[in-house]
């Protein structure tokens, strides 16, 4: 498969994910309505930081550390993106992927820490960003298979031919 059309379906996955039922909160109850991506993206991105920098000095909550953490993974997902349009900066969008997974054990911990569940949204979220680095891992993966496979066929070959 072409790698601009996987990075394509992952942008529209990625996409997708902002407008589905994201999270559900525990304090809400039951009955209690879901949080798009969007807001969650907006509350990662701008609110998030805003309430990181405002309690410098009284305290900053690791709730709020995570929060900011989480909301970077919207900012790798676009610079992969962004990158994938040329070939030569793949350990630059693997290193961004690597940081972005990081980013994703932090939403997940913020998650156990506020009893937050995660709804269908946050798991096409997780699919888009590692459906972006796809093409990049299964080219690294099939280089070393086809690596090792050559080295292995060399060290068989009789010598002296």
């Amino acid at each position: 498969m072409k790698a601009w059309l996987v990075r394509i379906a992952a942008l529209v996955v990625f996409g997708i994910s902002f407008a589905l039922p994201a999270v559900r909160l525990s304090g809400g109850g039951p009955g209690a309505e879901p949080i798009r991506g969007w807001t969650c993206a907006v509350f990662a991105s701008l609110i998030g930081p805003k309430a990181l920098v405002q309690s410098i000095g009284q305290g900053v909550r690791t709730e709020d550390v995570l929060i900011v953490i989480s909301g970077l993974v919207n900012y790798l997902f676009l610079a992969i993106f962004v990158l994938s349009f040329w070939r030569r900066p793949v350990r630059t969008r693997l290193v961004a992927g690597a940081l972005a997974l990081l980013c994703l054990v932090a939403t997940w911990a913020y998650f156990a820490s506020s009893h937050t569940t995660p709804l269908v949204g946050h798991y096409l979220w997780i699919a888009g960003a590692v459906l972006i680095l796809a093409p990049d891992l299964a080219r690294l993966f099939s280089r070393r298979g086809a690596g090792a496979a050559a080295d292995e066929s060399a060290a068989r070959a009789p010598a002296g031919r």
